[in-house]
């Protein structure tokens, strides 16, 4: 019957109250009496032994999955009265050398249980008594991950800074900015309105250009005309067509003078039939 009854809460089918034929005042340990699963396995058998179940347990229970067999076996992974605390911390490997026992550890790390830090990343932290002071914004157990001050940290050694919606920079440290009535998009990114352009929408798109504190529409002939349809539509559009048509009065009037002066040129009599005189016309000096 008590053999049954130590199978069956082993399997964890029955409450953990004792064997039958326990007094009342003996079989109850709630303290100590855990589901097998979480905690480990308790095989203690008092109907052999004559002991009552708390007398034997006395106040101690197995975590991590240990067995209770009168004191708690661990597993590899674990030790301490209670299987409390891991052999080797931050990573380091368990292993069996000559029947010595010891902790296989990660670079950077040293000591029977790896809990000493021997390397610090250059820039980002001082090595001080076995562990790592970080420096500002600089956080882990070789100050090798950012501090993100409004996000998480991701990619390790060589990572960076997620950054939550409306933030921004290295860090995450800076909030999102976006200009000249731009808004924050759900990508954490700046969706600029017509005619602005950039990461935080301060520069003016292709096509535009900047006036006083405004990017306005770039001005052209043709930008008016297929715009408006006429020129005199836009009141700054006079003084473009008072400027064309003075440069073509001037070419024109560059022009005549040119022309005026090849032809008084070529008409002024030659000195050499001045001087000489005009033998048609039997004339001598």
């Amino acid at each position: 019957m008590h053999i049954w009854w130590h199978l069956m809460a082993v399997r964890g089918l029955i409450p953990c109250d004792g064997p039958p034929g326990l007094h009342e005042e003996e079989e109850k340990d709630e303290e100590t009496c855990y589901n097998w699963v979480a905690r480990g396995l308790f095989s203690v058998m008092s109907s052999v032994h004559k002991e009552p179940l708390k007398k034997r347990i006395s106040g101690s229970s197995c975590a991590a999955w240990g067995t209770v067999l009168g004191k708690c076996e661990c597993t590899l992974r674990y030790e301490g009265p209670q299987c409390e605390r891991e052999r080797c911390l931050n990573g380091g490997r368990r292993h069996s050398a000559k029947g010595v026992v010891r902790c296989h550890c990660p670079y950077g790390l040293s000591g029977d249980r790896c809990e000493k830090v021997t390397y610090c990343e250059p820039g980002k932290g001082k090595l001080i008594e076995g562990k790592c002071e970080c420096f500002e914004r600089w956080t882990g157990l070789f100050c090798n991950m950012r501090t993100c001050f409004n996000g998480i940290p991701t990619g390790g050694l060589d990572g960076f800074c997620l950054c939550d919606v409306g933030y921004t920079g290295p860090f995450c440290d800076a909030p999102l900015i976006c200009e000249n009535g731009g808004t924050v998009t759900v990508e954490n990114e700046c969706s600029c309105t017509s005619g602005y352009t950039g990461d935080h929408c301060e520069q003016c798109s292709i096509g535009y250009i900047k006036e006083a504190q405004y990017c306005v529409p770039e001005v052209s002939e043709s930008s008016l005309l297929a715009h408006t349809g006429s020129l005199g539509n836009r009141p700054f559009a006079w003084p473009i067509v008072v400027m064309g048509c003075a440069a073509a009065i001037a070419f024109v009037v560059l022009a005549l003078t040119v022309i005026f002066a090849v032809r008084k040129w070529s008409s002024k009599p030659s000195r050499v039939n001045s001087v000489q005189g005009d033998p048609e016309n039997g004339t001598d000096v």
